[in-house]
């Protein structure tokens, strides 16, 4: 009997632990994205902040 659920057993857990890698390979993901949405964000910020001193400093 413990011979017939040992491979459902490592079949169950096999899947098991390809679903964890796919939910940490999308978590990887959305942080690279996150990261790169945030240094686009800083370049603009950066890039507003330079004018607006320029502005600034030509009156």
């Amino acid at each position: 009997m413990k011979r017939l659920f040992q491979p459902i057993a490592r079949g169950i857990y096999r899947a098991w632990l390809r679903s964890r890698l796919d939910n940490y390979t999308r978590s990887l993901h959305n942080i690279a994205a996150q990261r790169e949405n945030d240094f686009h964000a800083e370049r603009i910020l950066h890039r507003a902040i330079s004018a607006t001193r320029s502005k600034l400093q030509s009156l």
